[in-house]
């Protein structure tokens, strides 16, 4: 049982139900007729936390995620102190979870050295400090670096370290007897277990922390942003299987962690609160995890998926149950001058393309999101690209044909990815047609083609213009040609002697481009439309009976009314004329004329008219009105003397019955 007199406390910053932990902690003891609440957060929490914290029983004080303040013991609530005890028994949202033992820390202090490292006194000495490494790390000038915890370093008196061989290691089979130091891994660079300078800590400080740092003097060695799961152990090569590290954040409660250390190897649990503890009389700011770990753990990673949250610091277990305090480390960072942790960055990738590239076409991938993708030619200079918020980056393939081979990484701070590898065709791009273009229809006729290219380069065209020019110095290029009425086909190449001479000559032979094709048609004008003329208005009934005008001698000449064929008919002696079928209706009208030769239609000419609506005659004054057509009397007369009704006039009398004024 410890006698820690001054304890820290920690606050839960992340939701999390504590389903399956009963009977983990022992006996949870609630406030069941308490009606206090106790705070959980702020600064009332804090004076609460430092108060519980000066009992002898209590090791860590906290908040979980269903809000309840969770006071940790090695004592049942009967046997803790008075202050605690009443806090527990007057407040209903008060937990007391008993201990095994307290919190202490896994650094071995044994003769033989060695756990994942060893930390020694100076090269003469007997017995070491046996610890994990954290991660990989980085000086604030770019070298390598690893982190670990603080109290591995005895007070920053082990000063030097030498990595130990993986049998020789518990998580690899060994024990305290098998530890093998087999090389030289660095010097102490940064150490602090508590408060600043050593010192038990202050409650509830994030300067209360336990972090080291080793500068990595051995040339020999290649740090990796990753951690070990200790399945390839008996390789000695524990960087065989590894998870990358590619944030670093703080810890999240009630979601999964795991850690990775030279006693246990890689286990993994759930982080129940974060906050402050007592680790050995020392204050840590840090969380509480439900895990296996032991003794030669300490200093190793603890990960949340692939974001480092801290390195082990120290533990205890209840009721048989391992628990582990890691130490935050972010808080731990922040003292060290500028140390950062080393990152993983995945390696660019290429966008794959199926066929070569055009020259100054854009080669295109993806990265990771702000970094920096550094280029390196086989023959030339290295450049850099940004890789934009999304992930993407290019640049443009050189304008020289040929084959290229790149290697490309990811760069982000002193944090490299993996090189990645690939080689490109390059091709000389097809000419552009500027005119005429696809799909073009040209009037009357055609004089020459022109287009784009790349300065120097011979332009051959083929198909229904021949011939060759030589692109200038502003990229521009002409044919002549001599094209009337028709449809058309062309097809341009381009090529060059501008070949890159590298060794791979695969693609040297192409040095002419692929084709571009255009397809065409040259027609005549837009016939004339001499009527009706544009914008004048009929009366319905007295619109145009035909439509005609002007055109080109023996072109068919196709007339719409609105939309709807009129039909057609041929050009002789430069007119045409079009009989129109029946009156047409009143509104807008809009005739539309075409004219085509040799299959070849051009261009449209309209005239939009106006037929306007006949307008009934007003009634006379004095009229009456219309009488009511109820049928009574009008029935008898058509089923027996229609003759008689028209002899007599009837017409006279339906035209008054319903109010008409007109008289036959």
């Amino acid at each position: 049982m410890s006698t820690w007199k001054k304890r820290a406390a920690y606050v839960a910053v992340c939701s999390l139900a504590l389903t399956g932990l009963s009977g983990t902690f022992g006996t949870a003891a609630f406030a069941t007729e308490g009606d206090d609440v106790a705070p959980t957060s702020g600064a009332q929490f804090d004076t609460l936390a430092q108060s519980l914290l000066t009992e002898d029983a209590v090791q860590a004080v906290a908040t979980d995620a269903d809000g309840n303040v969770v006071i940790y013991t090695t004592e049942p609530t009967d046997d803790i102190g008075a202050g605690a005890r009443s806090v527990a028994e007057d407040s209903s949202n008060v937990v007391v979870k008993v201990m095994d033992e307290p919190i202490s820390s896994y650094s071995t202090n044994d003769v033989v050295g060695g756990a994942g490292y060893a930390g020694l006194t100076d090269p003469n000495a007997t017995s070491a400090s046996l610890c994990s490494i954290g991660f990989s790390a980085w000086s604030p000038a770019g070298d390598p670096a690893v982190i670990s915890a603080g109290h591995c370093t005895e007070d920053g008196t082990a000063v030097i370290s030498g990595l130990t061989l993986p049998t020789g290691d518990a998580a690899g089979g060994g024990n305290d007897s098998t530890v093998t130091v087999t090389q030289a891994l660095g010097t102490l660079a940064f150490s602090q277990y508590g408060g600043p300078g050593n010192t038990p800590g202050a409650d509830g400080a994030a300067d209360s922390v336990d972090i080291s740092v080793i500068d990595v003097a051995n040339p020999a060695l290649t740090t990796l942003p990753e951690v070990t799961d200790w399945t390839t152990s008996a390789t000695e090569d524990l960087s065989g299987s590894t998870l990358p590290v590619r944030s670093v954040g703080a810890a999240e409660v009630g979601a999964p962690v795991s850690k990775s250390g030279r006693t246990t190897g890689f286990t993994s649990g759930n982080v129940e609160s974060v906050g402050w503890a007592n680790v050995d009389g020392r204050q840590v700011s840090g969380f509480l995890s439900v895990l296996t770990s032991s003794q030669g753990d300490s200093g190793g990673s603890i990960i949340q998926g692939d974001r480092a949250v801290g390195v082990v610091s120290g533990g205890t277990t209840v009721q048989g149950q391992s628990v582990m305090w890691g130490a935050n480390i972010q808080n731990g960072l922040a003292l060290t001058g500028g140390y950062t942790v080393a990152l993983f960055l995945d390696a660019p990738v290429v966008t794959a393309q199926s066929t070569p590239y055009f020259t100054d076409a854009p080669v295109s991938g993806t990265g990771p999101a702000g970094a920096t993708l550094t280029v390196t030619p086989e023959n030339g200079t290295p450049f850099d690209v940004a890789i934009d918020a999304n992930g993407a980056w290019s640049f443009a393939a050189p304008g020289t044909e040929g084959n290229y081979s790149y290697s490309i990484v990811a760069k982000k701070g002193f944090d490299t990815s993996a090189a990645t590898t690939f080689d490109i065709a390059v091709v000389l791009a097809p000419p552009v047609f500027t005119a005429p273009v696809n799909g073009q229809l040209i009037e009357t006729s055609l004089k020459a083609v022109t287009g784009t290219g790349k300065a120097g380069a011979t332009v051959t065209l083929t198909g229904d213009v021949t011939g060759t020019a030589t692109v200038d110095g502003a990229g521009n290029w002409s044919v002549p040609a001599d094209l009337s009425y028709g449809s058309y086909s062309i097809t341009a190449t381009q090529d060059t002697a501008d070949v890159n001479p590298t060794a791979a000559r695969e693609f040297q032979a192409q040095a002419a481009s692929t084709g571009t094709t255009v397809a065409f048609q040259v027609g005549p004008v837009a016939p004339v439309i001499s009527t009706p003329a544009a914008g004048v208005v009929y009366a319905e009934g007295n619109g145009p009976t035909q439509v005609n005008g002007t055109g080109i001698n023996g072109a068919i000449v196709t007339v719409l009314v609105n939309g709807v064929s009129a039909g057609t008919t041929t050009v002789a002696d430069g007119e045409w004329v079009l009989p129109l079928v029946g009156q047409l209706a009143a509104g807008s009208v809009t005739i539309t004329a075409t004219q085509a030769i040799n299959g070849v239609t051009g261009t449209a000419a309209t005239s939009t008219i106006t037929i306007a609506a006949a307008t009934a005659p007003a009634a006379t004054p004095g009229t009456p009105a219309a009488l009511a057509n109820t049928g009574a009397p009008v029935m008898p007369l058509l089923g027996g003397g229609l003759a008689l009704l028209i002899a007599a006039g009837g017409m006279m009398l339906i035209a008054r019955r319903i109010g008409a004024t007109r008289t036959n």
